[in-house]
């Protein structure tokens, strides 16, 4: 069903059993497929495709140019896949250029008043929750979960069933199956998604072992990962194989220094830590009788 106050611009493609909502508007090179759902006051544009049985709630505005200084026209293209569930007030931009598009994958869950930038791509199963940004060229792995307010830097990759906090900043790239926290710190693996995602025991422990010698040993990434090589484990060899692809370097351990960057050949050093007192003792006599 289409609202009679809807506007569908000629030349956008409608198929069987799409549904719009009041006051929203349709694009002249917009395609909808089979069984998408359209709330109201929704803006879709430019070059964009919206696979099957996808609902897009009140508000959202998909396929507007990328937010780019001196962006007057764009022939990017935006993808998104089947089975979506886009809620209130989401924005979702085209890529920059023609021969490249902003990716969306099947089954993904973008919250309400989430942010999704040009040419980002999102595979399989993404949730990404209410408020967070995900700024230009990001890639975020199937099944990985974003939660609130939390924000990505351009060009950072994420890895799949990554776990990013609430309120999180991310501005390296985050390998596979890991937890991060906080200033780009890696705190621990993604546990609780490893089981839902059904890895086995062995699997998790492998993984647990591959963290452990990145992050907690205090060596060198170089030397972590020649030592993670012997360990026999598909998952551990994805994790290395995204680490050697790495252009930004990989975000940090919560133990590391500052620096919220590991590079190859640099070590992981940990904080020293002080006593809170100690911090205040040169003071000591301003609160002495």
């Amino acid at each position: 069903m289409i609202h009679d106050s809807a506007v569908i611009e000629k030349g956008a493609f409608l198929d069987e059993g799409v549904d719009i909502g009041p006051y929203s508007v349709i694009g002249k090179s917009v395609k909808l497929k089979k069984g998408v759902r359209i709330g109201s006051y929704v803006h879709i544009k430019g070059n964009t495709v919206v696979g099957e049985n996808t609902y897009i709630s009140t508000g959202a505005v998909l396929g507007e140019l990328p937010q780019m200084l001196g962006m007057k026209d764009s022939a990017g293209k935006l993808y998104i896949g089947k089975n979506n569930t886009i809620r209130e007030y989401v924005t979702i931009h085209t890529s920059t250029s023609p021969d490249k598009a902003t990716c969306i994958g099947d089954d993904c869950f973008l919250m309400a008043f989430s942010h999704i930038a040009h040419d980002c791509k999102l595979g399989e199963g993404v949730v990404v929750c209410n408020g967070s940004l995900v700024a230009g060229f990001v890639e975020i792995g199937e099944k990985t979960f974003v939660s609130g307010n939390a924000v990505i830097q351009q060009f950072s990759r994420i890895g799949r069933l990554v776990m990013i906090a609430g309120l999180a900043r991310v501005n390296r790239d985050v390998p596979p199956f890991m937890l991060v926290m906080g200033d780009s710190k890696v705190w621990g693996i993604n546990i609780v998604g490893l089981k839902r995602a059904g890895f086995t025991k062995e699997d998790r422990a492998g993984i647990k072992k591959a963290y452990t010698c990145m992050y907690r040993k205090g060596e060198s990434l170089k030397s972590s990962l020649d030592k993670i090589e012997a360990i026999n484990s598909d998952k551990v060899r994805e994790i290395k194989v995204f680490i050697m692809a790495s252009k930004k370097g990989i975000c940090g351990g919560k133990n590391n220094t500052l620096r919220e960057k590991i590079f190859l050949d640099y070590p992981c050093l940990f904080r020293t830590k002080i006593q809170s007192y100690s911090l205040f003792s040169k003071y000591k006599s301003r609160f002495s009788g």
